[in-house]
């Protein structure tokens, strides 16, 4: 069904045609490879004809290339994201706040926002210490029931909110101890609430576990999540939570006190 064709407003304000583009740029969101023309326009749910004259605009103006009957986007649409993460001058106070954190923790560290059924990274800072292993970029999009962050902002929502959530993804396990049952994962999202904090061990990568925290605004709103993660060659999953916890909380405090009202949204 076409995503945007289902949410369009009934407005004369609306651009159809702004919100198709975007659409089609969203359809390479988690693609691994180049899109052809077909999988864009099931993507992003709208005809082929609207995809090509999408698609071809973005190449003009530099944001795609074409590679025979295949598309895929260019570094240049990085430009979009960062325009969210430097208004209000967010990246100049985010960013030291987290690489003194990732220093103190010996890890890289993310914050992340829930985007629907999604959790998406918004800023990420690598460990100097260890560069290598699973990372995060900034743009990384995540199915939310697979990622601590995800879990900690699905906490942040009513049960029912959370049970229709879980209805609208797909389930899938990428390792053997992938939580797919929609109820037991929604009780790792009540836990993530009562706890203060989602533990994720070896579920979206083996040998691989993530803590994160919720980022509370003035008003005491979960805004993000605050996320680092580890190999289990270096620390256990309980190592993990004794060491990381309490400095991710101190720092996610502090950045609920620094950021501006609504910068997230």
């Amino acid at each position: 069904m076409d995503k945007m064709r289902k949410h369009e407003p009934d407005s004369r304000n609306f651009v159809g045609g702004f919100a198709r583009g975007l659409a089609v740029i969203e359809a390479f969101g988690n693609a691994s490879e180049p899109l052809s023309l077909a999988a864009v326009a099931e993507r992003a749910g709208v005809d082929r004809a609207v995809a090509r004259r999408m698609l071809l605009t973005l190449v003009e103006l530099g944001f795609a290339i074409q590679s025979n009957k295949t598309f895929q986007l260019t570094p240049r649409i990085m430009r979009l994201g960062y325009a969210f993460v430097s208004q209000a001058g967010l990246d100049g106070l985010v960013r030291p706040l987290l690489e003194a954190l990732s220093n103190r923790l010996g890890e890289s560290v993310s914050v992340s926002v829930l985007d629907d059924l999604e959790a998406v990274s918004v800023f990420h800072v690598t460990s100097p210490q260890r560069k290598t292993g699973f990372l995060l970029r900034e743009g990384s999009r995540w199915p939310a029931y697979l990622m601590a962050s995800g879990r900690v902002l699905l906490a942040a929502l009513p049960d029912e909110e959370v049970a229709r959530r879980f209805a609208r993804m797909d389930l899938h396990a990428s390792t053997p101890k992938t939580l797919t049952d929609p109820r037991s994962l929604l009780q790792a999202v009540r836990q993530a609430r009562e706890h203060g904090y989602a533990l994720v061990n070896e579920e979206l990568e083996t040998g691989w576990a993530s803590v994160s925290v919720p980022v509370r605004d003035r008003a005491g709103r979960v805004v993000a999540s605050l996320n680092t993660n580890t190999t289990l060659a270096r620390q256990s999953p309980e190592q993990l939570v004794a060491n990381g916890v309490p400095l991710l909380s101190e720092a996610a405090a502090d950045l609920g006190r620094i950021l501006p009202d609504r910068a997230f949204g």
